[in-house]
């Protein structure tokens, strides 16, 4: 059996389709029983813990032969710091699965993981995997570039706004590059590295078929929706004041200071395994919206 940290999330709730899809029995982990309800069919159950509480962990690893570690925030909130949830988060998962003697773990990171990163959050995510790698457990770590999908908070939040209004603004430029991968290839791929003997050991980028500038996402949001919108683009400095503004008043920015430091860089690979690895060919943004933007 299968144990899914954050089982409930956006991604979660995506791979835990597939794995019913390839009937592959699940256990979900998530701090809120009242989310189980959005879990698909009958193999795939339920079971109350939180990462950031080892006691949590080890009833929930009875039986359990796989781990499948997802939990991550994109927005620090009042004692839910990347930090805490990224680096002991996975320390804590790591170590239950070392004390309930379970071999097999994957991991999933993000593509820009690295020491030294300018942003936090990329920083805790390489701290992760660190943890990882030193555990000695047979591990797979994916670092997806930025994930859309059904119920995402990038392309969805966009949307929203551009029905609003006729203007849209961008951070920047607007010349940063990115590669959205969509959420059904990521829960494709985790869910076919889990009997593949080749993947232990491995760290894999996955991503789109196309890297694509902020503004031509932003152009392909407004599309997918039917509407024309103007990009308005504002300075990084101005940026980063109204961002330090919302994360002072809001209890959940949709823009924060760490999250302008990742717009400064691009994020994309040219070692996609989505096709080199596991013979996935990569959906495309405008295709991959069609299915859930209208």
């Amino acid at each position: 059996m299968i144990l899914l940290t954050g089982g409930t999330g956006f991604v979660g709730r995506h791979l835990a389709t597939e794995l019913e899809s390839r009937s592959y029995k699940a256990l979900c982990l998530a701090r809120d029983p009242r989310r189980a309800s959005a879990l698909p069919g009958n193999r795939i159950s339920f079971v109350q813990g939180d990462v950031t509480v080892p006691s949590s962990l080890a009833p929930a690893l009875k039986e359990i032969d796989t781990v499948i570690h997802l939990v991550g925030i994109l927005v620090e909130t009042k004692g839910s710091t990347y930090r805490r949830v990224h680096v002991e988060g996975t320390r804590n998962v790591v170590g239950a699965c070392l004390k309930a003697g379970i071999r097999r773990y994957i991991h999933i990171s993000a593509l820009g993981a690295r020491k030294g990163a300018a942003s936090e959050y990329h920083r805790t995510k390489w701290e992760a995997e660190e943890i990882v790698r030193a555990s000695g457990l047979d591990y797979t770590i994916f670092r997806p570039s930025v994930i859309f999908g059904g119920g995402d908070r990038f392309t969805n939040t966009f949307a929203s706004a551009m029905r609003l209004s006729p203007f849209v603004i961008v951070p920047g430029d607007g010349q940063n590059r990115m590669q959205p991968v969509f959420v059904k290839d990521v829960a494709k791929a985790l869910s076919a590295s889990v009997g593949m003997e080749a993947t232990k050991g491995r760290i894999y980028e996955i991503a789109g078929p196309l890297a694509l500038s902020f503004d031509e996402i932003i152009d392909a949001i407004a599309e997918s929706i039917g509407k024309r919108r103007v990009k308005v683009h504002a300075p990084m400095p101005l940026m980063r004041i109204g961002a330090a503004i919302m994360e002072r008043t809001l209890s959940r920015p949709p823009l924060t200071r760490d999250a302008l430091l990742m717009l400064k860089e691009d994020n994309v690979t040219d070692k996609n395994a989505l096709p080199d690895v596991f013979g996935i060919k990569p959906t495309g943004l405008a295709e991959g919206m069609r299915t859930y933007l209208h």
